[in-house]
């Protein structure tokens, strides 16, 4: 039984997606997820001296990376939602943009991180995870994603997590809604 509607909406997300990749490309700042933090974050000025700026920054934006990754990518494939015939669908879509966001995320913390001596330890495994996830999207967006690559991306969060709390740098899983998703992480 053939659905009509399949390939043409499937090019109409990933055309969406990579539209919103190449607009977010530019940005290196703040994405519109940080909301409020970010806000009061920038506006203490002087009360904040350069080393902690990217600290907040590099909290901010590896927790929407991490809680991103959770929710939208690594929960829903270990769980098979992929063998489900109605969601399978939509939860690549969604994976898939989430995999852009979680890019985007782990880029800005990166260089937020590398911007922190304290923070320096946890450049390495963020870089690597967001390496394997970008070399990952096709096949998280095609559905032949192999679980045990998702797995060793959560490792590398892990780690990184973990180094940050060693530094004092606490990183608390923050899940974006699927309109931050969809808006690329800009």
């Amino acid at each position: 039984m053939s659905r009509p509607w399949v390939r043409p909406f499937t090019i109409l997300c990933c055309i969406g997606a990579l539209a919103m990749a190449g607009c977010a490309s530019g940005s290196s700042s703040s994405s519109s997820a940080a909301g409020p933090a970010a806000a009061s974050a920038t506006s203490t000025g002087s009360a904040t001296s350069s080393t902690e700026l990217p600290t907040v920054k590099f909290v901010l934006h590896a927790g929407l990376a991490v809680g991103a990754f959770h929710h939208w990518i690594y929960t829903p494939i270990k769980a098979g939602v992929l063998k489900h015939p109605f969601s399978h669908k939509l939860t690549l879509v969604k994976a898939g943009l989430a995999a852009l966001f979680v890019y985007h995320e782990l880029k800005i913390a990166v260089q937020d991180a590398k911007a922190s001596k304290v923070l320096r330890p946890v450049v390495a495994p963020l870089e690597a995870a967001a390496n394997k996830l970008d070399q990952l999207k096709a096949s998280i967006t095609g559905g032949s994603v192999n679980p045990a690559d998702l797995t060793g991306i959560n490792s590398q969060l892990s780690q990184a997590a973990h180094t940050a709390k060693s530094a004092g740098q606490s990183i608390t899983e923050s899940v974006p809604s699927l309109a931050q998703i969809t808006a690329g992480g800009s």
